[in-house]
């Protein structure tokens, strides 16, 4: 009962979330995102220990309670959504999205401009797209879904990517009843507050790509053959397709195929090749909008924005921070080599190190280290510092405080320390009592 008090309360002050007033909401949506972490982690705890018998149907109903709501309500956080419904509406009236960018639609809304409604849909979306001068980035198969999803709406569109978000915790009860991770770890997901913000509220399109990247990550850790590899290695390139960020585990995933990585090569190839090819010539034009992020673009990065003030180079900054995680990513994979954990265990700190080097830390990119969060708890340093890696990058959205109020963004200095800092020390500490006790 005090369990079930304790989450009355929580999904009380959750819903009102949707009700505030910008940017007083800022405030709320901070104390909220410190209140709910903390009481997610603590019923995990809980039923670890077995002081409340967690059941998979109270796992998914209480998943699907905590999202439903924001699935109707317009996103406050990001507009990124807004730039899926423009390039699904842009392939309905059966032009390439990477053709063009946003603002020539915008310019239809010129007056003495005589266009059609659907163009109008188009020039009108087209003025709510951020960085409007740029091609779109998303890739083909984030394409296809957009092209799909489009027509129905914001909410219509929310509520698809709910269901694949829905999709990993099924992929994950179904894989706890057949020796994968225990129910208790599935907590640290299926109720975050990062996932369910990010996912129901905002609606961002990595929720799409979790499903198929869990499902590459199950098929290898627990299946043998070449047609299983296959498999895997096809549905590792959806999700490669969808948001180009899960191809930073490639390499934990060949490894842990071992010698069936070839079959999975093949496999990933040929449907890269089926959702790539639908999009030639225009998809190259995403190439130079990809530059632009990737040599300019940055967002609470709090060691990125260090070693680049002390030295004034962003170039060699971004170079040092490549250097960081290559160094990090062979740490992982020698460990793997030595070690029988499933790749999701590597996987999740590999995702770890990346959040804590990108120079662009946008919230929503913490739901790939979510999605390992289940595989992580049975290493010596725990899942304590991972689970707050997930957390501290909500802490940026405090720069829509002033944005929302007066029209500037301005990120400061101590949010990108405080998202970088808090689960390091907490990785420190876990080090620190792994040694002690061993």
């Amino acid at each position: 009962m005090r369990v079930a008090s304790l989450f009355c309360i929580c999904l009380a002050s959750w819903m009102g979330l949707l009700f505030c007033s910008r940017p007083f909401a800022m405030g709320i949506f901070m104390a909220a995102a410190c209140v709910q972490g903390g009481l997610v982690y603590a019923t995990a705890r809980l039923a670890e220990s077995g002081t409340w018998p967690l059941k998979a149907s109270t796992l998914l109903v209480v998943a699907l309670l905590l999202r439903v709501p924001f699935v109707m309500s317009s996103p406050v956080l990001s507009d990124d959504i807004y730039r899926y419904l423009f390039d699904g509406m842009v392939q309905v009236e059966g032009e390439s999205p990477y053709a063009r960018s946003p603002e020539h639609y915008a310019s239809l809304l010129l007056p003495g401009r005589d266009e059609s409604a659907a163009k109008t849909i188009l020039a009108e979306l087209a003025t709510k797209v951020n960085h409007p001068t740029l091609v779109t980035l998303y890739p083909p198969a984030a394409q296809f879904f957009f092209r799909f999803a489009a027509p129905l709406g914001m909410a219509g569109m929310k509520a698809l990517l709910v269901a694949a978000d829905l999709a990993v915790i099924i992929l994950f009860l179904t894989a706890s009843g057949r020796g994968g991770p225990p129910l208790h770890r599935l907590i640290l997901y299926a109720w975050n507050p990062l996932v369910v913000w990010e996912i129901a509220w905002s609606g961002h399109i990595d929720a799409l790509a979790l499903p198929f990247l869990l499902a590459a990550t199950l098929l290898i850790s627990t299946a043998r053959g070449q047609k299983r590899a296959i498999w895997a290695g096809g549905l590792f390139a959806v999700a490669v397709w969808v948001k180009l960020i899960p191809v930073m585990f490639a390499p934990f995933l060949l490894l842990a195929a071992g010698r069936r990585a070839g079959w999975a090569t093949l496999g990933g190839a040929v449907v890269s090749v089926f959702l790539v090819v639908p999009y030639l010539p225009q998809a190259v034009h995403a190439l130079e909008t990809l530059r632009v992020y990737g040599t300019t673009w940055e967002f609470s990065g709090f060691l990125f924005r260090t070693v680049r003030d002390m030295t004034g180079m962003n170039g060699l900054a971004r170079m040092t921070m490549a250097a960081l995680l290559a160094c990090a990513f062979s740490g992982l994979l020698y460990r793997q080599v030595r070690s029988p954990s499933t790749p999701g265990f590597f996987m999740g700190w590999a995702a770890f190190a990346w959040l804590l080097v990108t120079p662009t830390l946008h919230p929503w990119y913490g739901l790939y280290l979510a999605m390992c969060l289940p595989f992580m708890g049975a290493g010596s340093l725990g899942v304590a510092p991972a689970y707050l890696m997930t957390l501290t990058p909500l802490l940026g959205y405090n720069v829509l405080t002033d944005y929302l109020s007066a029209g500037v963004w301005s990120e400061g200095a101590w949010v990108p320390f405080w998202i970088f800092s808090v689960p390091v020390c907490a990785l420190v500490v876990a080090w620190w009592k792994g040694k002690a006790n061993a």
